[in-house]
């Protein structure tokens, strides 16, 4: 096998991964800082019996917090390679059965299940989550939006880019 066959093979596999791993223009991967993460769970109500989602959940991190609190957490995430990464690892905890990945759009799924929504997006997706997260949420859900904000609604509790909401 001629050798620039393989070297080329290896820079498009490469690269195929590395767009997977990078991919999303409502979501770019930028990991939250776990320095707070424990604490803004905590006032958002995630505690055992509880729903929580994270939309855009990268390597997973915050879905992992909400399920060390007891919750039923599900990372909803665009990135295959993400979701893998995400999997493995969830092999690794201590409450496996607390957490689960999903593969695909964000956008088209239905959030009604939810009692807690952790939301790191960027400006565009979160405003097109706004809509739709206020004709399918139930009363008292609550959606934890950081760095970018819902622009039509009012947060009733804000700490540093933390911002909180309810229905």
């Amino acid at each position: 096998m001629d050798i620039s066959l393989i070297i080329s093979g290896g820079i498009l596999i490469g690269c195929v991964i590395a767009l997977s791993w990078f991919a999303g223009t409502d979501a770019p991967f930028v990991p939250t800082k776990m320095d707070q993460i424990k604490k803004i769970l905590k006032l958002a109500g995630v505690k055992r019996g509880k729903k929580f989602y994270e939309l855009g959940s990268g390597d997973g991190r915050v879905v992992f917090a909400a399920a060390s609190l007891g919750a039923h957490s599900v990372g909803i995430e665009q990135s295959w390679l993400r979701v893998l990464y995400s999997r493995i690892k969830s092999a690794s905890q201590t409450t496996p059965g607390n957490v689960k990945f999903y593969h695909g759009n964000l956008f088209s799924k239905n959030y009604a299940d939810a009692d807690v929504i952790y939301i790191y997006l960027l400006p565009k997706g979160v405003k097109k989550l706004e809509e739709k997260l206020k004709k399918e949420l139930k009363k008292k859900t609550v959606i934890i939006t950081q760095t970018y904000h819902f622009p039509n609604w009012k947060p009733y509790k804000k700490i540093d880019s933390f911002w909180f909401y309810s229905q």
